[in-house]
């Protein structure tokens, strides 16, 4: 089968590799019909060396598919449902499982990459390929109800595996309140998410914070009420004037680095929440803002997304038309073009938010 898989650093290539067979009466294997690259894959492969991302390793943990073939164990989806995978792969079992806290599953792991891979068995894979072998399958896939079982909504549905509900996560633990001001830094496909997601609760200003026009007007389509280009223009200064100098009551950074996190804690008010997504800091260290937060009464929240406890609340959204994040995809590609599309991605070329793969 043809999958994407890791070279060198910066450098993807599509081959020809093995079917994935069931190793665990856990397992279930998945063919693939839709899969997302994301903002993390390119710091994976950018950052390959000092994440442990080995040469071959299959790359991708966004993706939609049909279950070809399950172990004996699994009971909550059987062969022929269509289906999405919560980005990581988890138990749905275990002390933080049954607490609504998957990301810490005892566990899981991150499909496509290094990342606690060894939970999973000896060959963990990543869903930008034709098919993918999916551990503990009870816990990381979702039957999608009926009137999301096609080729043509696949795109609605993806993104809940991974980025919107990485911007549900921010919204949530920013604490977003009706008729308040929200701020997000970032405008890829996490922070036009969390624009979308803040939007469900009712702020009175939601201002997108980002370094490209294109992307900043694409953030005012899905929701943002005002925006800030960086580059031009002081953030800070922005959000004061906006709101009589308070700041705004919740921030989401999905940068998550020195500057974002220094800007997030200046438009912040006196008991503001900040929600920091971003990875930034795995990669150059930060300051610990303790004293500022101290001072303030700042609530900050870090934390890797729980897609396996949002689902329930986000799949019905997607189906009554509350939300629709097929939006985020500005280029769909086939999977023989994947290296296209990480370029397209790593260059952030005018007009590309985010970029999804369709195997044949």
């Amino acid at each position: 089968m043809k999958a994407t898989y890791y070279h060198e650093r910066g450098e993807v290539r599509l081959g020809e590799v093995p079917e994935p067979q069931l190793i665990h009466d856990g397992d279930a294997i998945v063919r693939v019909t839709l899969a997302g690259i994301c903002g993390a894959d390119l710091d994976f492969t950018q950052n390959g060396p000092e994440m442990g991302v080995q040469p071959g390793m299959r790359l991708g943990h966004e993706f939609v598919g049909v279950v070809e073939a399950i172990g004996k164990d699994v009971r909550n989806v059987k062969v022929g449902d269509r289906v999405v995978a919560s980005a990581m792969f988890v138990d749905g079992e275990c002390h933080f499982c049954s607490r609504d806290i998957p990301s810490a599953c005892e566990h899981g792991g991150l499909f496509g990459s290094p990342l606690f891979a060894e939970h999973g068995g000896s060959d963990i894979q990543g869903g930008q390929s034709e098919f993918v072998r999916v551990p503990y399958a009870n816990g990381s896939l979702f039957t999608l109800p009926e009137s999301l079982r096609s080729a043509e909504t696949d795109a609605k549905v993806l993104p809940l595996a991974d980025n919107f509900a990485t911007g549900y996560h921010g919204a949530l633990n920013s604490k977003v309140k009706p008729g308040e001001t929200v701020v997000v830094f970032g405008d890829g496909a996490v922070g036009q998410s969390a624009v979308m997601a803040a939007g469900l609760f009712d702020p009175a200003q939601i201002i997108l914070v980002g370094r490209h026009d294109g992307r900043l007007e694409f953030g005012r389509q899905v929701g943002a009420t005002h925006t800030v280009n960086s580059k031009t223009d002081d953030p800070v200064e922005f959000v004061k004037n906006l709101t009589d100098g308070y700041g705004a009551l919740s921030v989401i950074d999905t940068a998550g680095n020195q500057a974002s996190l220094k800007q997030g804690l200046e438009v912040a008010q006196a008991g503001a929440a900040i929600s920091v997504l971003g990875f930034g800091h795995l990669y150059a260290p930060v300051d610990a803002p303790y004293s500022d937060a101290l001072f303030r009464n700042l609530t900050i929240h870090t934390g890797i997304v729980n897609v396996a406890a949002y689902m329930k609340t986000l799949l019905p959204l997607v189906e009554s038309g509350r939300i629709d994040p097929s939006v985020l995809f500005t280029q769909t590609l086939p999977l023989e073009e994947v290296v296209s599309g990480y370029e397209l991605m790593r260059s952030r070329a005018e007009g590309t938010v985010k970029v999804a793969v369709r195997p044949s």
